[in-house]
């Protein structure tokens, strides 16, 4: 079982985490050799008991910096740094997301060799004890170190096979005012590589207004233009894919405030204390570049339209109809005469 630690050097947190990882190589080599002065007493050279230290230690505790490295680092699939990843008879088993301190550390890699590892060979746990002693300091730590259980390290900890990407969700209360808000990739603990962030997304759904509001009038107003429903949201279900490094996807927004007085969306609305309104969306999307060394973001910028639009159904009574039939009919009488005043006659 190999840990690696990927960095660079000029990766501030790599440099905070830097301690706490020499911290985790000594502690597992120094318990190696524990064990090796307890277990053999017939080693006779500094090559020999190198080897059965090296044996010993269940876990190699060593780090590649990505500068130095790029290639393997882009087969990684690394994308921020530092990223700890645990590789077992070759193969990536996870990554370490949890607390930067070396007990954790430490019931992580027990965790992962209890996971990947027969039960006769487990040695992990020997190098947990040997950490408490060598770590912990006070009765509080001591409890505290005792609470990391099996439970926690499955919630805390991420496999690599799992998708890399992120889900977003949810609402925000914004001005009728032009604004915009910024997806971008950001980490306190980590450094993210610029030439590795990916900002491809899919929007599920995005609109402004109240969404129950949008669901009566899309699905209930018969007499909307064809057009109606897909303009107010009309970035549902789209792929944005940036397929060059150091791009992304910007997205402009015109939003439209329309008013519907249809009797029927009138009283739906009214019981509710709101008034029919809804907001139709025009959109435009294009890739931007950045710089190699800044991170991309994709961008959603809105602006309310200064024209609102309202769709307005009124009726007509029998007497008022058939008044304005036969003034159509008057009409064209009266037109038909004229134009034949002014034709020559015989």
């Amino acid at each position: 079982m190999v840990l690696v630690q990927f960095y660079t050097k000029d990766c501030p947190s790599c440099n905070d985490l830097a301690p706490t990882y020499e911290a985790l190589g000594e502690i597992v080599t120094d318990a190696a050799m524990s064990l090796v002065d307890e277990l053999h007493d017939d080693l006779h050279s500094e090559e020999e008991y190198e080897q059965a230290v090296n044996a010993m230690a269940p876990v190699l505790v060593t780090k590649l910096d990505c500068g130095d490295h790029p290639d393997v680092c882009n087969e990684q699939k690394i994308h921020v740094y530092p990223t700890m990843r645990v590789f077992v008879d070759g193969e990536a088993q996870g990554d370490y997301r949890g607390h930067r301190t070396v007990m954790e550390l430490v019931h992580w890699l027990s965790h992962v060799e209890a996971k990947h590892r027969q039960p006769g060979v487990l040695r992990m746990q020997e190098i947990v004890e040997f950490a408490s002693e060598r770590v912990v300091r006070n009765e509080e730590e001591v409890i505290w170190n005792e609470q990391v259980s099996y439970r926690r390290s499955q919630m805390l900890y991420s496999n690599t096979t799992n998708h890399p990407g992120c889900q977003l969700s949810g609402s925000l209360m914004v001005d009728e005012a032009p604004g915009k808000f910024i997806i971008h990739a950001n980490s306190f603990g980590h450094h993210v590589a610029a030439h590795m962030t990916n900002l491809s997304h899919i929007v599920h759904h995005f609109s402004f207004g109240d969404l129950g509001t949008q669901k009566f009038v899309a699905d209930g107003w018969s007499d909307g233009p064809s057009s109606f429903k897909k303009s107010l949201h009309p970035m549902d279900d789209h792929v944005y894919v940036t397929k060059d490094l150091h791009h992304a996807f910007h997205h402009h927004i015109q939003v439209v405030t329309t008013e519907i007085t249809e009797n029927s969306l009138k009283n739906w609305v009214g019981s509710r204390g709101s008034i029919g309104r809804v907001y139709r969306m025009l959109e435009n999307s294009h890739l931007s570049s950045y710089r190699h060394f800044i991170v991309p973001e994709a961008k959603f910028s809105y602006d309310i339209s200064p024209i609102a639009i309202s769709y307005i159904r009124t009726s007509i009574t029998w007497y008022e109809y058939i008044t304005a039939l036969l003034a159509i009919v008057g009409g064209t009488f009266t037109m038909i005469g004229m134009m034949d005043s002014f034709c020559p006659k015989k």
